[in-house]
């Protein structure tokens, strides 16, 4: 079986007093062992496992906790000797599927019945891949020639002909109700392909934030297998491209008033946690007030901890400062407590929290620049501190015994210790800036941010 095969299989309904089933024939893949996985946001679902049998005839049934389960599903054989599986958008029906040919190499050579999205679908790709061809090919013209040349003109009116035919195509897209054009913009999406045609990465930017944020239902994205990619992309378009910390906002608010709790728990918490990983702590602050604020969250768990926990103008928690006892292993230990409101004493004024992890990419280039930056620091009355979320002893020491601050801590409990806990530091580096009084100024992820705000 050719593993670049993607089948598409959208059906339209399913009553609830019946279990929902694929019967499947694949008389050459006898004895083959396989998963049948569903998507659930960032989760994929092992729903259904078993073997094909020696006539290739099998039912696979949907788990009753997903029935009627309207989403993408890919059946992957797990014994193959390279990854070989089929992507199947489901949409809530029984259907069957059949090969009885042993190596298909085109889409028909897969069969579905009982549906109407698999031509739909494969139609869509082909002709959004043709309007999209045709344009950039024209706009690639456009940015080679000069506007005073007599043949800009031209192309400039052909590449608004492929403008005017991919509106057309979204158009019908959107009146639509099968579940391939509700899924359809989501594979675009994380291509930079947007419901418009834009010359300019910032326009392309542009449309593609609007249209998740106006028109993207939420429930599609989360049963797509792109729930991840998706908000990955969407954070780096607001973060990267668009910049406009009011419009990312906006767009947020509008996410939420879209979906249920459970998907938006799990929104905000993506969006957290990339916003994280790519040191834009300000896009958390600014959007924490609409995740408070909302009535959706279902719990405060994991990388939704940023928006509770250390927040932008709250009192920093105290610092627990573990000793081991013994074996790291054993988990024995004594504990001192830094209160917060006693940090900057002493001559200090402020007090810098970092929080790193040796081996960390861009910790080891924020610790490489922050020893040459101490004694500014120090003269500005900023007492650093620095805690680890090391699980190694040696690692840890090796690399802190080089740093001129005195206050470097570790309690080889890596993320899961209990100041990483209480200052709910999902990443590496997270640096926050204390007050006099041990409230917190800044959440920060880099150095250059640290020293613009203390000029």
């Amino acid at each position: 079986m050719n593993k670049a095969l993607t089948v598409v299989i959208a059906l339209l309904g399913v009553t609830l007093s019946t279990a929902q089933t694929i019967q499947m024939e694949f008389p050459h893949l006898a004895g083959k062992i396989y998963d049948l996985i569903l998507f659930q946001g960032d989760q994929q679902v092992k729903a259904v496992q078993g073997s094909v049998p020696a006539d290739g005839k099998f039912t696979m049934v949907i788990p009753k906790e997903y029935a009627p389960y309207t989403g993408m599903s890919r059946w992957l054989l797990t014994t193959a000797a390279e990854p070989v599986g089929l992507d199947i958008p489901i949409s809530g029906k029984d259907f069957s599927l059949s090969c009885l040919i042993e190596n298909p190499s085109k889409q028909d050579d897969i069969r579905a019945r009982n549906n109407t999205d698999v031509a739909l679908l494969n139609s869509l790709f082909s002709e959004q891949q043709s309007i999209v061809n045709k344009a950039e090919a024209v706009n690639a013209v456009l940015q080679a020639y000069d506007k005073s040349d007599k043949s800009y003109a031209l192309f400039e009116k052909e590449y608004a002909k492929q403008q005017t035919a991919y509106r057309a195509f979204q158009q019908n897209i959107s009146k639509s109700k099968e579940y391939a054009a509700k899924v359809f913009n989501t594979f675009g999406f994380t291509r930079g392909i947007g419901t418009e045609l834009h010359q300019t990465e910032e326009a392309k930017a542009k449309n593609i934030a609007s249209a998740m944020a106006n028109e993207l239902d939420l429930k599609v994205l989360y049963t797509s297998g792109h729930w991840t990619n998706s908000i990955s992309n969407w954070v780096d378009i607001h973060t990267l491209v668009l910049k406009d910390k009011n419009a990312f906002i906006a767009d947020f608010k509008k996410m939420e008033s879209k979906t249920d709790a459970k998907r938006f728990t799990d929104f905000a918490g993506r969006v957290a946690y990339f916003l994280t990983q790519k040191g834009q702590d300000d896009y958390i602050t600014a959007i924490t007030p609409a995740v408070r604020e909302s009535s959706k969250i279902v719990s405060y768990e994991g990388s939704m901890q940023a928006y509770i926990k250390a927040t932008v103008g709250s009192q920093a928690p105290d610092i627990m400062v573990q000793e081991h006892i013994g074996k790291v292993e054993d988990h024995n230990h004594t504990t001192a407590i830094l209160k917060s409101t006693d940090l900057a004493t002493n001559g200090f004024n402020k007090t810098l929290v970092l929080f790193y992890e040796s081996g960390c990419g861009p910790c080891e280039t924020l610790l490489q620049q922050l020893p040459g930056n101490y004694e500014n620091l120090k003269a500005k009355g900023i007492r650093v501190i620095a805690i680890a979320a090391d699980t190694d002893e040696k690692v840890f020491k090796d690399r802190a015994k080089d740093f001129p601050w005195k206050d470097t801590f570790c309690d080889y409990e890596g993320k899961a210790g209990i100041n990483f806990q209480n200052y709910g530091a999902v990443g590496t580096p997270t640096i926050f800036l204390l007050d006099k009084s041990g409230k917190i100024e800044a959440k920060m992820a880099g150095l250059d941010e640290v020293l613009d705000r203390i000029k």
